[in-house]
C-alpha cells in the first residue's frame, strides 16, 4: 500500500475512528487501526467487537492495499505531524510515514487478524434526522440509563420509530427519561442500543452536522454521516413497558426557574457531602418551593425560592444527583414539576415562557421519590 493524504483530513479520520479502538489485551488486533487504500480513497476502521467505526477520505493512491497499525500510536502521531501532505507506505511488516522533514518507520500488525466489520444490508430500513436534534435527544435521555451490568437491558436506550416520529427511552429503575422528535425521512422499527454507543453516535453527529442516517436492522444499528459510519450491536432482552410507568394525571404542579432551582439544590446538598443517598426534601406551599437537606454529622440547610404552585401543598424527597441531572436535561428557563403525592413518582417537563416561540420539547423526566423519616 502506498498513498499520499492531506494531513488535516488524515488527522480527523484517525481521531474519529480510534475512539472505538479496543484495549482488550487478549485480542491484539483490536488495538489496531485498519487502513485500506483503493480507488482514490483511504478507509480507516476500528472496533471493540461491540461498536465499530469506519471513515473514508480522498487520497492519492499509488498502490492499493491494506495495513494494520497500533491505533494509540497513530492517534498520537498524526496530530503532531507538520502541516504538509502525508506519504504513507506499508508492507506486511513495516509502515513508513513521511511528512515534511519528519520520517517514521513503525511496525505493522498482521492485517489479516483484523475482524471483518458488519455491513448494513442494502434493503435495511433507513431514516434520516437532523444531527443537532439527534444529539440533543440522546443527551437528554441517555443519562437515565443504568451503569450496572446486572440488568443489561437497562444499560441501553430504547429507540422506537413509528408513525413518523422517533422516541428514545432510558431508565435505571430510579428515573426514566423519554423524548420524541420528528424525522426528516421516517422509518419504522425498534432497537435497544447500548447507551455508550449511542452517546458516541450523538457526539459524532454533532461534530459532523447536517443529517444522520439511522439504519435499523435485527441485531445491529448503524449511524451514517456522509463518509463516516458507526455500527453497534444491540442489547438482547425485553425493555420495560415504559408507557405504564408514566402517570396519566397529577394533583399538584410547580413551575419554577430552572437555573435558580438547580443552584439551590446544589447549595443545600453540600451538607450531605460524603453521605451516599442522602435525600433532599422538597416542601411545596403556596407560592414557594423549599429545599432542605442535612445529616447528624455535618448539619442542615434549607432554602426557598418563589414558585407558581397549582394544587395542594405537599412534601417529597429526591436523590439530589438524579434531581439535578433531570433539571439539566430539561433545559430552558423554566421547569414544571408534576406531583401526585409524596410517595409517587414526580415528572419534570420543560415549561415554555411567554416569549418562547418554539414548540416546547416533548421531553419527560420521571423521578422516583425517596422515603424520609
Amino acid at each position: 500500500m502506498k498513498l499520499r493524504a492531506e494531513r488535516n483530513e488524515l488527522n480527523e479520520a484517525v481521531a474519529w475512528a480510534t475512539r472505538t479502538v479496543s484495549s482488550r489485551v487478549n485480542l491484539p488486533a483490536l488495538a489496531g487501526l485498519h487502513l485500506e487504500a483503493d480507488e482514490g480513497r483511504l478507509t480507516c476502521r476500528a472496533t471493540d467487537l461491540e461498536v465499530s467505526a469506519e471513515v473514508s477520505i480522498p487520497v492519492q493512491v499509488e498502490a492499493a492495499g491494506s495495513a494494520l497499525i497500533l491505533g494509540k500510536l497513530l492517534s498520537q502521531l498524526v496530530p503532531k505531524l507538520p502541516d504538509a501532505p502525508v506519504e504513507l507506505e506499508a508492507t506486511a511488516e513495516r509502515v513508513s510515514i513521511r511528512c515534511g522533514r519528519a520520517s517514521f518507520d513503525v511496525r505493522a500488525m498482521p492485517a489479516d487478524d483484523f475482524p471483518t466489520l458488519p455491513e448494513a444490508a442494502e434493503d435495511a430500513p433507513r431514516g434520516a434526522i437532523k444531527a443537532e436534534a439527534f444529539g440533543k435527544l440522546v443527551t437528554q435521555v441517555a443519562r437515565a440509563a443504568s451503569s450496572e451490568d446486572s440488568r443489561p437491558v437497562l444499560t441501553g436506550v430504547y429507540l422506537v420509530a413509528k408513525e413518523g416520529a422517533l422516541t428514545a427511552v432510558a431508565t435505571d429503575s430510579y428515573r426514566l427519561a423519554v423524548r420524541t422528535i420528528g424525522w426528516d425521512q421516517a422509518v419504522d422499527g425498534a432497537s435497544l442500543v447500548p447507551a455508550r454507543a449511542l452517546q458516541e453516535a450523538a457526539k459524532a453527529a454533532t461534530e459532523a452536522g447536517g443529517a444522520v442516517t439511522l439504519v435499523l436492522e435485527a441485531g445491529q444499528v448503524s449511524f451514517v454521516y456522509g463518509d463516516r459510519r458507526l455500527t453497534t450491536r444491540l442489547i438482547e432482552g425485553q425493555f420495560p413497558d415504559y408507557s405504564r410507568l408514566l402517570p396519566d394525571a397529577f394533583e399538584t404542579s410547580v413551575v419554577v426557574d430552572r437555573a435558580a432551582l438547580a443552584d439551590v439544590l446544589q447549595r443545600v446538598s453540600v451538607v450531605s457531602i460524603g453521605q451516599a443517598n442522602t435525600p433532599v426534601k422538597c416542601t411545596v406551599s403556596e407560592g414557594a418551593l423549599e429545599l432542605a437537606a442535612g445529616n447528624q454529622e455535618v448539619g442542615a440547610a434549607t432554602e426557598a425560592l418563589p414558585a407558581e404552585v397549582t394544587g395542594e401543598g405537599l412534601e417529597i424527597a429526591f436523590n439530589p444527583t438524579f434531581f439535578l441531572s433531570g433539571l439539566d436535561a430539561v433545559g430552558g428557563e423554566q421547569v414544571r414539576i408534576e406531583l401526585r403525592d409524596g410517595l409517587k413518582p414526580a415528572v419534570l417537563k420543560p415549561h415554555p415562557t411567554a416569549d418562547e416561540d418554539a414548540e416546547p420539547d416533548d421531553f419527560t423526566y420521571l423521578l422516583m421519590p425517596m422515603r424520609i423519616n
